[in-house]
């Protein structure tokens, strides 16, 4: 009976307890959360600060790049007081030239070559019309070492105009391209001087042997890659070729 007695309170001890446990939960439960929500206010506060640091960070980063580009200008700008005074005048003289190259051309369709840039443009009179790639003369000098003959691979400079349109030419293979090939020269009129497809569909005669004609490597278009000649590829050959008559003047610089 005592042991009954005695388990009974045991068990009433534990209920005790257990409840007192239940009815302080809630207020743990409420600590935490205000604790979480302090912690909440914290990292806020701590995100607001992050980015004031960043934007002042941008502000001296672009105040930096703005004096370091006011001290590049001491390298870019001259230091003569005339500066801006020079730069007009060479406008002045820009539209001057310009002004003769007008009177010179009038409004007459003309062809201009810019060796440097390997480009072809083609203009009336101060109209650019349009532009292509083209290729001209890859320097060099090449020798006979039998006959001493001489050819350097440069396309000339200067005014020449269209001599001769010749729809599928056939190429008669000058001596230098059989001593570049290292193969004997034959003699003039020679059948094997003869080859097809060689200068494209269309050829434009300069004089002296220089021309305005297609290429078979038209990768190389924008690239020094001829032997003096001005290569086109084959949509702006034909195009060139349909447009320009005889007569027409081009000037190479």
């Amino acid at each position: 009976m005592r042991f009954c007695t005695l388990f009974n309170v045991k068990d009433i001890l534990l209920l005790i307890v257990g409840g007192l446990l239940l009815i302080s939960m809630p207020l743990e439960t409420l600590r935490l959360l205000q604790a979480l929500q302090a912690a909440d206010h914290v990292t806020e506060q701590l995100i607001d600060k992050n980015k004031e640091f960043h934007r002042i960070e941008a502000d001296i980063q672009s105040q930096n790049n703005e004096v370091n580009y006011l001290r590049g200008l001491v390298n870019v700008l001259p230091q003569e007081k005339n500066f801006v005074r020079t730069q007009q005048a060479m406008m002045k003289d820009i539209h001057l030239w310009r002004a003769k190259v007008g009177r010179k051309v009038h409004n007459d369709l003309h062809i201009v070559v810019d060796i440097q840039a390997n480009k072809l443009y083609v203009k009336r009179g101060l109209v650019l019309l349009w532009q292509a790639d083209c290729s001209v003369g890859k320097g060099g000098i090449l020798r006979n070492k039998i006959t001493g003959q001489r050819w350097e691979f440069v396309t000339p400079r200067g005014q020449f105009e269209i001599r001769e349109k010749i729809a599928n030419p056939l190429w008669i293979k000058p001596d230098w391209a059989f001593v570049e090939a290292g193969e004997k020269i034959p003699p003039p009129g020679d059948p094997s001087r003869a080859v097809k497809d060689e200068l494209g569909s269309f050829v434009m005669s300069l004089g002296d042997g220089y021309l305005i004609h297609g290429t078979k490597n038209e990768a190389m278009l924008g690239h020094p890659a001829s032997h003096g000649c001005v290569r086109l590829g084959h949509d702006d050959l034909k195009k060139l070729y349909d447009l320009a008559p005889r007569g027409t003047r081009v000037y190479i610089y």
